[in-house]
């Protein structure tokens, strides 16, 4: 999230620090943006610019910002285009208090503000919740079809090496080659945990908007779900799909990764045959 910072130019050293801590603290992923200068010919149009170009504004020590022409007009300006400005205080700054801002990274008010209208009709309301959880299956399914092509594309990479370590690709010197399906191999890996992260964020959102239709329907079938797993702070009652599923690729991943060191090994000391039969093996039990 690109955030414009309306700043004093005497305080822009602090204001880095300051949110440099906030997104290291809460995982945060802002890209704070400060102009170099706040004077001269293109200054307010590089202003207007970047902007333009944020996502939020964030306006560091009201009370400093105020006493100038130039901040003050920055903020009329982003009130002008409509961007969303998080204003803190100096008694913010001290106290670490980033609420605004958390709020607008979270998008907690705009959530909120999308079941502000009720739906007059149960019967209506009904449907949507349908289509909900309907989705939530849906999500379900293709993210167990993602897992099976990748298993799959892991399985056919280190059938294809296999057969070329014991087809005499080491003894031709071609061993180089081996190197283009291993790392084909990581990039997948690296692919494939970033689907079952963002799947898994997915489902979350998901059943937020689920257990919001909840509160309204009267019904609470999921959230009690949820409640009698423990909330997921109970591992004897429930295990993260998605942290469990996570482990998958990275044990791929560090199986390619000593398939790569061992390559290398071959390649720069020139001797396969002590842990040819090793690979061949490991490979077998792939197929």
């Amino acid at each position: 999230m690109k955030a414009f910072v309306i700043h004093r130019l005497s305080m822009q050293r602090e204001a880095k620090v300051f949110l440099r801590g906030l997104v290291a603290s809460h995982q945060m992923h802002i890209d704070p943006v400060f102009l170099r200068r706040s004077a001269g010919s293109k200054w307010q149009q590089n202003a207007k610019q970047a902007i333009r170009s944020a996502e939020l504004v964030v306006v560091y020590d009201t009370e400093a910002c105020s006493q100038s022409e130039n901040t003050t007009w920055e903020i009329e300006q982003s009130t002008a285009l409509g961007k969303p400005v998080v204003s803190m205080s100096r008694e913010d700054i001290e106290s670490g208090n980033a609420n605004g801002l958390f709020s607008l990274y979270n998008f907690d008010g705009e959530f909120e503000g999308c079941f502000r209208e009720q739906v007059k009709e149960k019967s209506q309301l009904m449907e949507i919740y349908k289509v909900m959880v309907a989705s939530s299956e849906e999500l379900i399914n293709r993210r167990q079809t993602t897992n099976k092509f990748f298993i799959t594309a892991m399985g056919v990479i280190l059938a294809a090496v296999g057969l070329a370590v014991r087809g005499g690709i080491a003894s031709s010197g071609y061993m180089l080659l081996l190197f283009f399906p291993v790392i084909f191999g990581l990039m997948l890996c690296v692919s494939w945990a970033n689907l079952i992260e963002n799947y898994g964020k997915l489902n979350i959102g998901k059943f937020k908007v689920i257990h919001e239709l909840e509160n309204q329907l009267g019904i609470k079938a999921f959230a009690a779900e949820w409640v009698a797993l423990g909330k997921g702070m109970r591992r004897e009652k429930y295990r993260s799909f998605t942290n469990t599923e996570r482990r998958v690729p990275t044990l791929f991943l560090w199986l390619f990764v000593a398939i790569s060191l061992v390559i290398a090994v071959v390649l720069i000391t020139d001797n396969w045959q002590p842990i040819s039969s090793w690979i061949a093996g490991i490979f077998a039990l792939s197929e």
